[in-house]
């Protein structure tokens, strides 16, 4: 078996995969988010760890949208507890790092701490990938903000622990495949994701809510579209089996809509 995932081995997204699929799996690793997405696309790997959103830096827009382009099959979703480690040379001292590399998502994370000591934020495509970098370069002042196996895997020293801003730091990752999961009809423990564009946001928003009334609702965002004048780009999830009826009025009122496949629910962390 092997599973994609955005990032090196020894990131976030690589111990994600290993604690749901098992230390055995095969990890396909990739340098950005088209490249996970097109990895199950294109049969190299048979599913992906797709980070969709984060409790503390909130929703990762573009896997959102490339979710809404591709419509793959969605298997179900897994919540992975993060905790972010401040990696530096040996003989370093984190009161003397200057700057800190590390994924924009992990950087958003540690924003407090990064603050506190003063150090700047440099942002690069990976977690684990930014160990790598500052080992190359060699520099004493800089260091990277990664997941303790980094540190490991690439023979540097971890300078600070769990400095991410909050003990509550969780992921939520879509397990995705080119395969659909075997049908499911537990209305309560099916979760519904929707993608779709609005002009008039604040009109359309409320006939769909009304039109799904009886789902009840776990997630509504709206992001603004950087490439169309006041269109803006709406996440909706609800709980329910929706039926075609209810779909083709939903369809009717949004326009282009991206219904993924219905999943289980995940086991949600408190």
């Amino acid at each position: 078996m092997t599973v994609a995932i955005q990032g090196e081995l020894g990131s976030n997204s690589a111990q994600a995969a290993m604690l749901h699929f098992g230390e055995d799996v095969d990890l396909c690793t990739c340098t950005n988010f088209t490249q996970l997405f097109q990895a199950v696309s294109q049969g190299r790997a048979d599913y992906a760890m797709a980070p969709v959103e984060n409790s503390l830096a909130g929703s990762i827009h573009e896997v959102w949208d490339l979710l809404f382009e591709q419509e793959p099959h969605v298997l179900g979703e897994y919540y992975f507890h993060v905790k972010h480690f401040l990696i530096g040379h040996s003989g370093s001292h984190a009161t003397e790092i200057k700057q800190a590399a590390s994924h924009a998502q992990a950087l958003a994370q540690c924003a407090v701490y990064l603050q506190k000591m003063n150090i700047r934020a440099i942002e690069e495509y990976d977690t684990a990938g930014a160990v790598a970098l500052v080992k190359k370069r060699e520099n004493w002042h800089e260091a990277a903000i990664a997941p303790a196996a980094a540190a490991q895997l690439y023979d540097m020293e971890i300078l600070a622990e769990n400095i991410q801003t909050d003990e509550r730091n969780f992921t939520r990752f879509f397990i995705l495949s080119q395969e659909p999961a075997p049908t499911q009809r537990n209305r309560h423990t099916l979760k519904n994701t929707l993608i779709f564009d609005m002009e008039n946001c604040a009109s359309q928003l409320d006939s769909l809510l009304r039109t799904l009334s009886e789902y009840p609702l776990i997630k509504v965002e709206t992001s603004k579209r950087q490439d169309l004048p006041w269109v803006y780009r709406c996440y909706l999830e609800c709980v329910g089996d929706i039926g075609r009826d209810t779909l083709k009025t939903v369809r009717a009122q949004v326009g282009n809509l991206c219904h993924l496949t219905p999943y289980s629910i995940g086991e949600h962390p408190t």
